[in-house]
């Protein structure tokens, strides 16, 4: 009796303990929690105003005219390609003449014929030996001669087409052969001694760049080559889709080398007045909406703050609001965490 109430009193004793370490491990353990390490940068004013903001832009042309025929023809020459630099009223190409100088013959002769007729009749009409309506008659013709004469030579010189101004063909539209119409585009030229680098400036600093404002051109297809410019014109409506505002900064180009399309790197001049937080871009974030935000390290804990990002610097992204300074912003690790997550500072 003794040893089987021995027995299970032990049985019991184990089970009771067991129940109690059980009872006390399914508490909270927050003296246990194991902090994530993260690594932080803090968030300071400044750093953009030395450096200037920085734009992706895109070198046009100072200005652009589609070339065309004022007539119906044949074309029977081309003598300029896409990406060839002509002079102002170079021919660029022809068209099958055949027809209108034999137009033009016949209305040279007709005018020699009424200017002849017009002589003799000038004798008779001074000595008043000619009608009034008869005088009237021949002038009218010599006239309608003159008039005729005009437009044949007109569409005679209209059958070649010659560059209004030096530029670069930027595109041809018509092979030789190929019949064209009146206004039908043949070439299109471009004008680049002088060019305009176009950027896209966000809304949120449009009007921080005002006209005046200096600015440095890197182009990279030229082996980096920099320009110095002015920004000369500010757009006042913005792109519906990417609520961006053009600003265009016009360059010499005498030697050519700037080609519209080229894409370039722009650095406005700093503002003195301006001060703005820069983070490196890996530490702003995106939501599935398009929200962006950093996550914050306060008391040791980690925080999402909401941000607005403006333009790109060579050290990061501006932070155009949501920050005031000072703030440990995390930069490494941050996969790992989430808000209120407890984290350590390396």
């Amino acid at each position: 009796m003794f040893s089987r109430f021995n027995i299970s009193g032990r049985l019991f004793g184990v089970v009771a303990g067991a129940i109690t370490v059980a009872g006390c491990s399914s508490g909270p353990q927050t003296g246990g929690e194991r902090a994530i390490p993260v690594q932080t940068v803090t968030a300071a004013a400044g750093a953009a105003a030395e450096n200037g903001r920085e734009y992706v832009g895109v070198v046009e042309e100072e200005s652009a005219a589609v070339l065309s025929f004022p007539l119906q023809g044949t074309v029977t020459a081309l003598t300029a390609d896409e990406g060839q630099r002509v002079r102002a009223g170079q021919v660029l190409a022809r068209l099958d003449e055949r027809n209108l100088q034999s137009i033009h013959q016949s209305a040279r002769a007709s005018l020699a014929q009424a200017e002849d007729a017009m002589k003799r009749l000038q004798m008779l009409y001074d000595n008043g030996s000619l009608p009034e309506i008869k005088y009237v008659e021949a002038q009218t013709r010599l006239e309608q001669a003159r008039s005729m004469e005009q437009v044949a030579r007109k569409n005679l010189e209209d059958s070649k087409l010659v560059a209004p101004f030096a530029g670069v063909v930027g595109k041809r539209s018509v092979e030789t052969g190929e019949n064209v119409m009146p206004g039908q585009a043949v070439f299109t030229l471009l004008k680049t001694d002088a060019v305009k680098v176009k950027i896209p400036v966000p809304e949120n600093e449009i009007a921080a760049v005002g006209t005046g404002r200096q600015a440095r051109v890197a182009v990279a297809a030229l082996g980096g080559k920099t320009y110095d410019g002015t920004v000369r014109e500010k757009g006042v409506k913005a792109d519906p889709v990417s609520h961006t505002y053009e600003a265009k900064i016009p360059l010499t180009n005498p030697d050519g080398a700037l080609m519209p399309g080229m894409v370039c790197r722009v650095t406005l001049a700093g503002d003195a007045a301006a001060r703005a937080i820069v983070l490196p871009n890996r530490a702003v974030q995106v939501t599935g909406q398009g929200e962006r935000f950093v996550w914050c390290v306060r008391d040791g804990r980690v925080a999402k703050v909401p941000v607005t990002v403006g333009g790109l610097t060579r050290n990061g992204v501006v932070i155009a609001s949501g920050l005031s300074g000072g703030e440990l912003v995390i930069t490494d690790g941050y996969q790992k965490v989430s808000d209120g997550m407890k984290v350590e500072v390396l």
